[in-house]
């Protein structure tokens, strides 16, 4: 009963606060999805493959919550992790990664796109881009598409990605 109570109670705050409405895009404990319903005791979420989540009110007030739509003007961060090769030359590939986001018809010119040197180990060099995008619900197709033209671009540059070390 305690527990009915609870969902009750924090329904009403959600309902009235709004930190959360239908149509968020929102994260809390390992489940991202929109938010479809908020009943009185427990909201429903969609996840990605269209299926459904629900959350009872109490975890949606109590719980630490990311609302990644809050305020209607987020912006997606389209970030992509690379290993090459020791033996590539780092500003040409930095060169051609950079190309590639700022030459997206998707990728923001503010803030800008940029390329760091994430890590440097025996397997290889490690890149990092990063761009932003309108929203953070296009981020996974505009990541795949860049991937795809980044892959086609180090192929014509006869560029490798680092190869797995075997198994042991």
């Amino acid at each position: 009963m305690q527990e009915i109570v609870k969902n009750f109670v924090s329904g009403l705050i959600l309902l009235t606060e709004r930190p959360v409405k239908v149509g968020d895009l929102i994260s809390i404990s390992g489940v991202e999805g929109d938010i479809r319903r908020i009943n009185v005791r427990a909201t429903e979420i969609q996840l990605a493959d269209r299926s459904i989540v629900i959350v009872p009110n109490s975890q949606l007030i109590s719980q630490n919550l990311r609302n990644v739509t809050l305020g209607g003007s987020a912006q997606g961060v389209a970030t992509l992790e690379l290993m090459f090769p020791l033996d590539i030359d780092p500003e040409q590939v930095r060169n051609l990664l950079f190309d590639t986001y700022t030459e997206h018809e998707s990728i923001l010119d503010k803030p800008a796109p940029y390329v760091r040197f994430s890590q440097l180990k025996p397997e290889g060099i490690t890149l990092t881009i990063t761009g932003y995008v309108d929203s953070p619900r296009t981020v996974g197709a505009i990541k795949s598409e860049l991937l795809f033209e980044i892959l086609k671009r180090l192929g014509a540059a006869g560029i490798e990605l680092a190869k797995p070390p075997p198994a042991a």
